[in-house]
């Protein structure tokens, strides 16, 4: 502080005298009102009154000193020599623009100050006199040549950006033309493959004309995954009368292939969408209505084997002779559009062409992560609308808040319809209430697994033992199916009021009779108890966490990890909610399994450096945990499936003298993981 004063003393001009105590000495005489010296300090009236008022002694240890204060124009004039046209002035005058030894001669040609003008306004008017002078005698040439510079600066800088235009112009069409290329390369391809297999006596043997047939057709149709489009919300960027781009193309390939927007509205249909648990609930409302004796058709996604288990008539999945021929019925006519198809849209159109063909009574339809720009959020004029769990679902781009992702999925409702939802987060469903107000339509909560329990007590006994899955969608998978009975089918739903408690017989026969494939599943083999949950998300790992938790928490067998991620997104929360209050002997990774139709293929050598890459990360974060709780590393990276049994056969599989040694295996992270763990669990269970 002191020499920060000591160097604003050295650079302050003459005749201007500051303080050189502390700062703390100053404050305390400025607020106690003294001088330095003890003296009271005089008012200002005072100090305007007396003329030679004298100044406040400089403190410097033991000297002070005293001299006359000079007047405020005093100051500013000697001040003003500091100012910025000033400045100006000796900067011009250094460059040669005016003459530095006549300033005088243009000053004096503006007007004398008056009869009682202040020495500071006089020398503020010098000052600007010989600004406008210096203005004057610059602006010919030097803002010409300037003004000329910024006219050729944003001239080049236009042309670069005609220049990096074009170039991006270039870089699209030839991107477009590689996709060209390799679609047509990929098609060649497989026509070749089908010729080689056909000529080859031993594939004939290997696989039936059906199966070659089938496995043609899906590998053409898994080309279209390139023309995917980002899920995002770009409805909202819209006018509510304007029609989403991809719902307006879905909707002209659907009428290329013969079913018009009249028959399409003729076909009753109930949506779900949500984050998690949609598919679920889509199967029970599926499971329910087929209890009524009413036949319906299911369009979801993804699959767990087979691609055709998208689309299912009265819970039957298309067998591969069907799939195949519905394909090359619409394949034709889908490849003339000038838009390329996506993979999404192909199916949806495949969907609702097998439901008109096999006169279904109700569509049951999930849509997609895409909200309401998915391809299955075709049916405009559906009435029963639901909506499941919501969160942070991977490599969404829907909004960065759980508000976001709410209005997002709440696009799909309908002027017409009724909203029923499980949501449990209190500002989601505020956010669904508010887009259901808007849209002038009801929205209910359904009432919990628990309630129904409660109110159904001759049911109390299988529902509390009921499936995970059962428990967390059966209560909205209810309402979606109650609220359709009420609508067309008004005998099976007499005193089913919205948000009722109640469950009839045949709805609970629909609930008894659904099966949660790779859901909270449990599968026993020989000593292996085989925990399967395809949870790839935070919300829904928790769940699995704690289901996988209370089964085994009393037992004492070892407990072993099999896990598998096929991206980095909260791969390492994952694992930290894994180890919560679970202990687990082993931990192994294993790189993502590359599943074809129910089986398992050799990968290209990069895709397998990248899984095992990533499976070493993930066994990575797994021992940074370990080492964070300050217990031992208890990682394992295997290559396949295959190899982490045949480890722990190789292990465990010596069973002790009278007694049986059981294994409880949690197999989770993706679905993928599961579906090669079921494929293996059933190989294993054949041999045997």
């Amino acid at each position: 502080m002191l020499s920060f004063i000591n160097t604003m003393s050295k650079a302050r001009p003459p005749g201007l005298k500051v303080w050189q105590g502390t700062a703390r000495a100053s404050s305390k005489f400025f607020k106690k009102g003294l001088k330095p010296n003890g003296e009271k300090e005089p008012k200002d009236s005072e100090n305007r009154k007396k003329p030679g008022n004298t100044a406040y002694p400089l403190s410097t240890g033991n000297n002070t000193a005293n001299s006359a204060v000079p007047s405020f124009s005093d100051q500013r004039a000697k001040w003003a020599k500091y100012s910025t046209e000033m400045q100006l002035r000796a900067k011009l005058a250094a460059q040669g623009a005016v003459k530095a030894d006549n300033p005088q001669a243009n000053i004096e040609q503006k007007k004398k100050p008056t009869a009682g003008q202040s020495n500071w306004a006089q020398s503020m008017q010098e000052v600007s006199a010989v600004s406008d002078n210096e203005t004057k005698v610059s602006s010919a040439e030097d803002q010409r040549k300037s003004w000329m510079n910024r006219m050729h600066g944003s001239q080049k800088n236009q042309a670069q950006l005609l220049k990096d235009l074009s170039a991006k112009q270039q870089a699209g069409r030839e991107l477009q033309m590689k996709k060209k290329q390799q679609f047509t390369q990929m098609e060649n391809k497989l026509k070749a493959v089908g010729t080689n297999q056909k000529e080859d006596p031993d594939a004939a043997t290997e696989k039936s004309p059906e199966r070659v047939a089938y496995l043609e057709a899906v590998r053409q149709l898994n080309i279209y995954q390139a023309f995917e489009s980002v899920p995002g919300r770009m409805r909202t960027k819209m006018s509510k009368l304007q029609l989403d781009p991809i719902i307006e193309h879905t909707l002209a390939l659907l009428s290329k292939v013969g079913v018009s927007k009249e028959q399409l509205e003729s076909l009753p249909v109930i949506q779900v969408a949500g984050s998690k648990g949609k598919g679920i609930t889509c199967a029970i409302v599926q499971h329910i209505l087929m209890a009524h004796g009413i036949k319906t058709g299911l369009l979801c996604s993804p699959h767990l084997f087979y691609i055709r288990e998208r689309i299912r008539i009265s819970g039957e999945t298309l067998t591969e002779l069907q799939f195949t021929e519905l394909f090359r019925k619409i394949y034709p006519k889908l490849a003339e559009m000038d838009r390329t198809p996506s993979q999404s849209q192909i199916l949806t159109v495949m969907g609702f062409h097998a439901f008109r063909e096999a006169q279904v009574e109700v569509a049951i339809v999930e849509v997609g992560p895409g909200g309401a720009s998915d391809s299955n959020n075709i049916a405009l004029h559906a009435q029963t609308i639901g909506i499941s769990a919501l969160g942070w679902e991977q490599g969404s781009k829907l909004g960065e808040s759980m508000r976001d992702i709410a209005w997002a999925k709440g696009e799909i409702m309908k002027p017409a319809a009724t909203i029923f939802t499980n949501v449990s987060q209190p500002e989601c469903h505020e956010v669904l209430a508010q887009k259901a107000k808007q849209m002038g339509t009801k929205m209910h909560r359904v009432p919990t697994f628990s309630a129904l329990t409660d109110a159904n007590p001759e049911h109390k006994r299988y529902l509390s033992k009921a499936n995970n899955s059962v428990k967390l969608n059966a209560a909205l998978g209810a309402q979606l199916a109650y609220d359709y009975l009420r609508r067309h089918k008004p005998e099976f739903a007499v005193g089913l009021e919205p948000k009722t408690t109640k469950l009839t017989q045949a709805t609970m026969r629909g609930i008894e009779t659904f099966e949660a494939v790779g859901n909270f599943q449990i599968i026993k083999h020989g000593m292996y108890n085989v925990y399967l949950d395809s949870a790839d998300s935070i919300e829904s790992m928790m769940v699995c966490r704690e289901w996988f938790y209370n089964i085994t928490r009393s037992r004492r067998s070892t407990k072993i990890l099999l896990y598998n991620k096929n991206s980095d997104f909260n791969a390492k929360d994952l694992l930290t909610i894994l180890r919560f209050n679970v202990s687990f002997d082993e931990a192994f990774f294993v790189p993502c399994p590359n599943i074809f139709e129910g089986e398992i293929l050799a990968e290209e050598q990069w895709r397998v450096m990248e899984e095992l890459q990533r499976a070493k990360r993930n066994a990575r974060s797994w021992r940074d945990l370990c080492e964070e709780a300050g217990k031992k590393d208890s990682s394992h990276i295997t290559i396949s499936v295959s190899a982490f049994f045949d480890f722990v056969q190789e292990k465990y599989g010596q069973q002790p003298y009278g007694m049986k040694r059981e294994l409880d295996v949690l197999v989770t992270g993706s679905r993928p993981l599961v579906g090669a763990t079921i494929n293996m669990l059933g190989q294993m269970q054949r041999f045997h």
